[in-house]
């Protein structure tokens, strides 16, 4: 199986997870508004929760493989716009919120993918990405599933600035998922978004995480939640 087939498996698993969304969905609120343009929609799994953060959407997503199910997701939204195509084929504007959600460690050139996406923000708008974190907990799913690496908050957060933002929020999330993650993907080399165990961690594990990291920040994750704004 490729990589885009391998991914789109991954996504639909994902629509289930409930907890996990919510979690995601609750990270983002105080920072998503007015035009929201979403890079790498995927098959919708955020968007229709998207739209309802803000004024409008814009999603784009390169695969031609998931963007039927990405129109459906948003079918009989308002004010909702779908692009099958990259980034850099959207015109510069001005887009209140940007967001990335399981997508830039998917580009190989992420610098110019920020850069882009920099370009396309209204001055104080708002940039915010979810990314796996930590190069040692790359695994063959990883690979399978088209990542090109996983990412330390400290260099996520310098990527940022060079390109011109300033951190707004900087945090790992979900700690015991990284050595879930270790377990599942790098020792039993297991597909971790599938099958009974993956719906028990988001039913039982994710709710009691979320509760606990509201008020401690982990010092490490199996994830990061960033958010940059533009001056």
């Amino acid at each position: 199986m490729d990589a885009e087939a391998e991914l789109d498996e991954v996504l639909a698993d994902l629509e289930s997870a409930e907890n996990y969304k919510a979690w995601i969905l609750e990270l983002l609120r105080p920072f998503a508004r007015g035009r929201v343009l979403e890079v790498g929609a995927g098959r919708g799994t955020f968007s229709r929760e998207l739209r309802g953060l803000g004024q409008s959407l814009t999603a784009v997503e390169p695969s031609e493989r998931l963007t039927p199910p990405l129109k459906g997701q948003v079918a009989g939204l308002t004010d909702v716009i779908v692009l099958c195509g990259l980034l850099s084929e959207v015109p510069e504007s001005n887009f209140d919120t940007a967001v990335m959600l399981n997508v830039l460690e998917h580009v190989e050139d992420d610098a110019a993918v920020v850069a882009q996406v920099f370009s396309r923000l209204a001055p104080g708008g708002t940039f915010c990405a979810w990314v796996p974190a930590f190069a040692a907990l790359y695994g063959d799913f990883d690979r399978q599933i088209g990542h090109c690496r996983r990412y330390r908050k400290r260099n996520l957060e310098a990527l940022l600035i060079s390109k011109g933002f300033a951190i707004q929020e900087s945090r790992y999330t979900n700690l015991p998922g990284f050595f879930a993650w270790w377990l599942v993907v790098r020792v039993a080399g297991a597909k971790p978004t599938a099958g009974r165990l993956s719906a028990v961690y988001d039913r039982w594990f994710v709710p009691v995480i979320r509760s606990v990291e509201k008020r401690v920040k982990p010092p490490f994750g199996q994830s990061i939640f960033i958010v940059g704004r533009k001056p």
